[in-house]
């Protein structure tokens, strides 16, 4: 599961489109929408980088993932940032399918 989790400003979390985010990371990262989740986090203080998002993505590592494709999903996932006008500093880290569980209400 795709996990993507945006830090910004609270002053800027309110500008983030997140259905058409969330959308837009599904086709770059191959994704069906019950499985991705995009959560906006408004920070009320972190170092100052130079970006105006964070973005820390946790995923199945899976064979088809290779370096290559991942340079280049980052690089899409950097871009879509740009055209909502955030400058981004992206952090991804793969985990082993075997080690994941989960659970979900039936409420």
């Amino acid at each position: 599961m795709p996990l993507i989790k945006l830090f910004t400003r609270p002053s800027l979390a309110s500008l983030i489109p997140v259905n058409e985010v969330h959308s837009s990371l599904r086709t770059i990262w191959g994704a069906p929408a019950n499985v991705m989740k995009v959560l906006v986090i408004p920070v009320t203080d972190m170092n100052d980088s130079g970006e105006t998002i964070y973005v820390d993505i946790r995923a199945k590592a899976k064979p088809e993932r290779t370096p290559e494709w991942t340079k280049g999903a980052l690089a899409q996932t950097g871009e879509l940032m740009e055209k909502h006008g955030h400058k981004a500093n992206i952090r991804l880290e793969y985990y082993e399918p075997s080690l994941q569980h989960a659970w979900k209400s039936k409420l």
